[in-house]
């Protein structure tokens, strides 16, 4: 297994994601802007934990936000950093439970998937602390907590690349391993890239435990904005 996940193909990350969701894949990045600008305006502060290649960072900063985006994969945030070219986006190479700041922000996001490579109870704690932490009083979080239904292997083909993604249940049934081989169709030569890690399934009573211990209160159930996402979409305010 790689050290960090999407380590050896952040480099076509951007396209693998693009051609295997198609339109979906712009419409739920659309839409999570959308529901970012309605509950806060530039130039807010917003902490992007996952930040990945920056799917909501860079538009987000195009449109006045101050972003901090905040990956633990290195490769991932070269990427972002590549791609900003004159925006001013503040990044932390690290995990989302050792992030630490001195000036809080206005909201922090927690979507694409971010809770599942969270592994146990302690990584998810500390992890919703760090967020609390992170935001001002009244502070506002948007996160996402997948269903078991999107513990689905599935296959793509296209003209430009063919990918394979195998997820499996491990012994701990809440636990699976995650294998993804993903081809580049090229005119000289194909590329073939590889990555393997474990991710897990949390369970929604377990996430709004730890929410609450926290300091946080759902004022919002936003999943029917994100109808077809294979998640619950909860608004939280920091009331502590």
């Amino acid at each position: 297994m790689n050290e960090s996940p999407h380590q050896s193909w952040a480099s076509i990350y951007d396209i693998a994601y693009e051609q295997s969701f198609g339109e979906f894949y712009k419409d739920l990045t659309d839409t999570t802007i959308d529901v970012i600008t309605n509950v806060v305006i530039p130039p807010a502060r917003i902490v992007d934990f996952g930040a990945g290649t920056g799917r909501l960072s860079i538009p987000l900063s195009a449109r006045g936000y101050k972003i901090m985006a905040v990956e633990p994969c290195k490769e991932m945030l070269d990427q972002l950093t590549s791609k900003s070219g004159q925006l001013s986006i503040s990044t932390f190479h690290g995990k989302m439970q050792d992030f630490q700041t001195d000036t809080p922000f206005d909201i922090a996001l927690c979507v694409f998937t971010v809770l599942l490579y969270l592994l146990d109870e302690e990584s998810l704690k500390k992890s919703i602390q760090a967020a609390a932490n992170a935001l001002k009083h009244d502070g506002l979080m948007l996160i996402d907590i997948p269903l078991k239904a999107v513990f689905q292997s599935y296959h793509t083909n296209t003209p430009t690349i063919q990918r394979d993604v195998s997820i499996q249940p491990s012994q701990d049934h809440d636990i699976y391993l995650y294998t993804d081989r993903i081809t580049m169709k090229m005119e000289e030569q194909n590329t073939t890239y590889r990555d393997s890690f474990c991710i897990r399934h949390w369970k929604m009573d377990d996430v709004m435990k730890i929410l609450s211990d926290s300091g946080f209160v759902v004022i919002r159930n936003m999943s029917e904005e994100f109808t077809g996402a294979g998640s619950n979409y909860l608004l939280v305010r920091k009331s502590t």
